[in-house]
């Protein structure tokens, strides 16, 4: 099979540079005239089912380079595998034509970096190695093609310039690269998605490669008669391939849903509070200075002393008050504090909308939820017929039991209403909850000025 540039759908930045790459071996001797070296060796690297193996093909299929490959197959034998290396590299060297010495995986039979060898074994297939690219041809007839997922874990000894002079890292697809690889496997099926592949670019945040193949061909499929593949079919078979080990990142993935989270809280607390702010997937973070400070209180086991004075008047202060700066001091208004439980349960309610359930991680943001209510009630902030211990579960409760179940009634509708308010707000801003999501995703920090070009270039958080 031919390959070509038109195989590699999205990775613009990386297929630029596979071009200039073809653009020199198809025009060696003009660039041998001007007193350049080829380069010697080439290593893609990055995570399992990125494509590096891909990008190798393209490149010898462009460049019409016989490609010799070593493959070890299930030869464990040390001296077997250096007289299989040394073996291809002779075969390669035989031949007049241009040549390519393909080596996938090279990092699981390597030392590590630092070079503190794990066995004798991979000791003497390193030197073996070394030493057969030190004696390549040096007209540049032959080229050594490595893969390896971790570019870190390979030793200096090899990745120095003279024997891989050339590194191309090929990471998991960026949005705009999923959208490509999706319309590319969806265009070869007669197959009609529900979703646009945009929109199921966003819920892919983290897929390799052979995972979005994988997905595109399951929905396949599994399509109906008429081959029509339903947004819940897609729903379904995202959530299947995250269940399964297929070649992905699995940190990536556990990056998007901690920033689905955390962006669901942030949305809903800027619709509070426009004070300062910086998006990260830091934990237990509503990406919200004044909301954070807040929490800080009940995070460092706050607690109201019986004496502290609370300003019935402050209830009635309207939801959308703007505190530009973090709460100073200890007191916090009711309304204050419906609103930092609001905005906590933005953070199960987005991850219920980008992924159509909710992960573990939400965990925290629930428990403060309900210290946030326990504080509440301790401190008489509903009135002070409903004052209510912290020691629930004690065996001398002070309040009798009709007493406590309407305090318990009192959170599950508090829990309810704040729920309800934080959907409504998520679902007006859907749209910017993926986009952002994706984004975050990627970067891992944005500073508040890059947010805000975002949210602007999107129509900005609706209220």
């Amino acid at each position: 099979m031919c390959y070509n540039f038109e195989n590699i759908a999205g990775y613009e930045t990386e297929k630029e540079e596979l071009k200039r790459l073809c653009e020199i071996f198809n025009h060696r001797e003009k660039y041998e005239q001007k007193g350049a070296k080829l380069p010697k060796g080439i290593v893609f690297y990055g995570a399992a089912g990125t494509g590096k193996t891909l990008f190798s093909k393209v490149l010898a299929s462009v460049c019409g380079l016989e490609v010799f490959k070593i493959d070890l197959g299930d030869v464990e034998n040390e001296s077997a595998i250096c007289r299989h290396i040394k073996k291809t590299f002779v075969k390669a060297s035989k031949r007049k034509k241009p040549t390519m010495i393909f080596f996938d995986e090279v990092d699981k039979v390597l030392p590590n970096d630092e070079e503190e060898y794990y066995t004798d074994r991979s000791k003497t297939i390193l030197t073996q190695l070394l030493t057969l690219i030190d004696g390549m041809d040096s007209a540049g007839n032959i080229v050594f093609v490595a893969t390896c997922n971790d570019y870190a874990a390979l030793p200096e000894t090899l990745t120095r310039p003279g024997r891989l002079d050339k590194k191309i890292g090929i990471g998991e697809p960026t949005y705009s690269s999923r959208v490509a690889i999706l319309q590319m496997y969806a265009q070869k099926s007669s197959c009609r998605f529900e979703l646009s592949m945009e929109d199921l670019a966003k819920l892919c945040a983290g897929f390799s490669c052979a995972a979005l193949e994988t997905l595109v061909n399951e929905c396949i499929l599994q399509s109906d008669d008429t081959g029509f593949i339903s947004e819940s079919l897609i729903h379904e078979k995202i959530f299947e391939i995250k269940d399964e080990d297929i070649p992905r990142a699995r940190c990536v993935v556990d990056d998007s849903v901690s920033a689905c989270r955390n962006l669901g809280a942030f949305i809903v607390a800027k619709t509070f509070n426009t004070g300062h702010y910086v998006l990260s997937l830091e934990n237990n973070s509503v990406c919200n200075d004044f909301f954070n400070g807040i929490i800080s209180y009940f995070n460092s086991d706050y607690d109201y002393d019986e004496d502290d004075d609370y300003d019935e008047d402050e209830e009635d202060e309207e939801d959308n008050d703007v505190e530009e700066d973090k709460p100073s001091g200890r007191y916090f208004s009711k309304t204050d504090l419906l609103n930092t439980i609001t905005v906590l349960l933005g953070g199960y309610v987005a991850e219920e909308i980008v992924f159509r359930k909710v992960y573990d991680n939400v965990s925290g943001f629930l428990s403060l939820a309900d210290d946030i209510m326990l504080t509440m009630a301790k401190n008489g902030m509903w009135g002070l017929e409903l004052r209510y211990s912290q020691y629930r579960h004690d065996s001398m409760l002070p309040y009798p039991a009709e007493h406590l179940e309407r305090v318990d009634g009192l959170f599950n509708q508090t829990i309810r209403e704040c729920y309800e308010k934080a959907k409504a707000i998520l679902l007006k801003n859907e749209t910017i909850l993926r986009n952002l999501t994706a984004c975050l995703t990627e970067k891992q920090i944005l500073q508040e000025e890059q947010s805000e070009q975002l949210l602007s270039s999107w129509g900005g958080i609706q209220g």
